[in-house]
């Protein structure tokens, strides 16, 4: 029987999320992994690097909380530019976090050649005129390589293989074995799963096996691969889930306008992490502040996909009197000549 990998947000954390590991967001700007994120925080893990293609707000709330020493990424949304205040630049500009910057595509790929066994994948060799192949920090000679192009001897860029420690993801939905499944805008979500080496899957329904079988081109990662499932009904909120719901820019402009200032950082994370023990108690607590209502309107309307047809013919060379025409013999024949000249004849 395969391994049930239900469990809570805390119970996963704390055992895949070590103080010092290296973890990936398996989403960006679109469902990211919030009640995971959120969970890192509430047990303060520290000393941890983040591979984190584009951030809204969850590196700004880790750095806060001073749970981050690396950052790697492409780009951290700044509402109000240069008037706003930054919690990754101050941090950066004080010595508290080291940052590495790729662009979205070159982040990317370092995570497909981990996903891939790969030890490293070509990209293209116009990065080399920029200050993100230039400019190296923690990363060093490892951010970027050159190599010889086998066929006509030219210099190729390439950039290494990425295996995480763990990637925090959120997804649709998941059987209790680990299979889950995702739809929706791609970003890195396949590549960041398959790359790391620990996998937390949050995600807005537990299903049934079948229900997984009936749609196998949604999973993103099988069972195998999945070393925790939780269930987190709006673990993605603020943001938007496609079929689930939208982007709550209220509550998202909440954090932002607070976090303008250190007290009110630290205010907003006592409110809506530190004082709340999960994401239940985080919808209970948003219910009492704005009203039910302000959560249900967030709520996506039903537009279902046309169903497909996977069904084949599932005949059997086998007639009712256990006879092939295939083989010109019955199948007690066969399986006597199995035994004789063994599976390879």
């Amino acid at each position: 029987m395969p391994q049930i990998k239900l469990m809570t947000t805390k119970e996963a954390v704390a055992r895949f999320v070590p103080d010092g590991a290296t973890i990936c967001g398996g989403n960006f700007l679109h469902p990211v992994p919030h009640a995971l994120y959120h969970e890192v925080i509430r047990q303060r893990k520290r000393g941890l690097t983040l591979w984190c293609q584009s951030s809204i707000e969850e590196a700004e709330q880790l750095i806060i909380a001073g749970c981050l020493s690396r950052l790697v990424t492409s780009f951290n949304y700044r509402p109000g530019g240069s008037a706003a205040t930054s919690h990754l630049e101050k941090a950066f500009l004080a010595g508290e976090v080291d940052l590495e910057d790729y662009s979205n595509y070159t982040l990317l790929m370092c995570l497909k050649a981990g996903a891939m066994g790969l030890p490293f994948l070509p990209v293209s060799n116009v990065i080399r005129e920029t200050d993100i192949f230039r400019v190296r920090r923690f990363l060093g000679d490892g951010k970027f390589g050159i190599v010889k192009n086998p066929f006509d001897g030219s210099e190729q860029v390439v950039v290494p293989a990425v295996n995480p420690d763990v990637c925090l993801v959120h997804c649709q939905r998941a059987d209790k074995y680990g299979n889950i499944q995702y739809w929706g805008p791609g970003g890195n979500v396949k590549w960041a799963v398959l790359a790391s080496k620990h996998v937390i899957a949050s995600v807005e329904q537990v299903v049934d096996t079948e229900v997984i079988f009936s749609s196998p081109e949604l999973t993103v990662a099988p069972s195998f691969r999945v070393d925790a499932v939780v269930h987190e009904p709006w673990g993605g909120h603020p943001g938007e889930f496609l079929g689930c719901y939208n982007a709550d820019m209220n509550f998202r402009s909440l954090f932002f306008m607070q976090a303008n200032t250190v007290e009110g950082a630290q205010g907003y994370l006592d409110e809506w992490v530190y004082g709340v023990g999960s994401r239940r108690e985080y919808l209970q607590h948003y219910a009492e502040r704005f009203g039910l209502e302000s959560l249900q309107r967030l709520e996506a309307t039903t537009w279902l996909s046309a169903p497909a047809n996977y069904g084949q013919a599932f005949v059997t060379p086998w007639d009712e009197r256990g006879f092939s025409d295939r083989f010109q013999m019955t199948k007690d024949d066969f399986e006597r000549l199995l035994e004789e000249k063994g599976e390879l004849i």
